[in-house]
């Protein structure tokens, strides 16, 4: 069974049954249609167990055993446990003490952004915390995947048939070249950097939120050009940066895999 950190100390005793349950249906919907066998074996549950578990999901509409087969796989009902889930709601609920966190750290404000289409949206940040005045009017802002800090990080550590279908919207074969390179030189360096020229006038380096490698999100730091370089930026501030995206990471896979996250 799967060890759950809850956020406060329950009012009554966890009912186990209830939790194999979850874990149980959990590992169904991970893979497959699969045996008993190996279904106790990922939910760490006896065979029998198991068995009844299945039939219970089963008669609930959760899982269906296939017609001739021995092996359970999720129904469509499944699908409608996720439909009150918000993962914005979710991951900024994640980021925001971690964004507290790191403004004490370093005195840049930072952003959390995610991909929409071509753009990088900033889902939360701590720029009202910084006591500068760099765009603090910031909820919902878009800035391209193409020239943000944060979307040239994206495109470097996102997936390979992703990055290719957000590369394919670039019809000229000369952007698209010298999109691949700032692409090979964000990965050398390890953080994207946006160009401090473009309007507003700022500028930025972001790392990815990598889980299994693939970026989910990306922070940034953002400072003044008058004030700094990128390069003096990365110098200041890249390692806490980074903790504080790998502190991300790790909340958001904890909540994938059915604990509760911790603030």
């Amino acid at each position: 069974m799967n060890t759950r950190r809850s956020a406060r100390p329950p009012t009554f005793e966890p009912v186990r049954a209830v939790l194999r349950g979850l874990d149980l249906l959990a590992a169904v919907n991970r893979g497959g249609p699969r045996s008993v066998a190996e279904l106790a074996q990922e939910a760490h549950l006896p065979r029998a167990t198991a068995i009844r578990l299945l039939e219970t999901l089963e008669g609930a509409g959760y899982v269906a055993r296939l017609p001739g087969s021995a092996r359970y796989g999720a129904s469509p009902r499944v699908a409608a446990l996720s439909a009150g889930f918000d993962y914005n709601a979710w991951l900024t609920a994640i980021a925001q003490p971690r964004l507290r966190r790191l403004m004490r750290q370093i005195r840049w404000p930072s952003d959390l952004m995610v991909r929409s289409a071509e753009n990088m949206i900033v889902l939360t940040s701590n720029r009202d915390r910084s006591g500068l005045n760099i765009n603090t009017r910031y909820d919902g802002m878009a800035s391209s995947i193409f020239r943000s800090a944060s979307g040239v990080a994206y495109l470097a550590w996102c997936d390979g048939e992703e990055r290719e279908r957000i590369l394919a919207q670039l019809v000229d074969a000369a952007e698209r070249e010298a999109m691949m390179a700032e692409i090979a030189r964000t990965k050398a360096r390890g953080y994207g950097v946006r160009d401090a020229r473009l309007p507003p006038g700022v500028g930025a380096i972001a790392v990815p939120v990598l889980i299994d490698g693939r970026a989910m999100a990306c922070l940034n730091v953002v400072f003044l050009p008058k004030m700094s370089t990128p390069e003096a930026i990365a110098k200041e501030c890249l390692s806490t940066l980074r903790t504080a995206a790998q502190n991300i990471a790790r909340e958001m896979q904890r909540g994938l895999a059915g604990g509760d996250v911790s603030v």
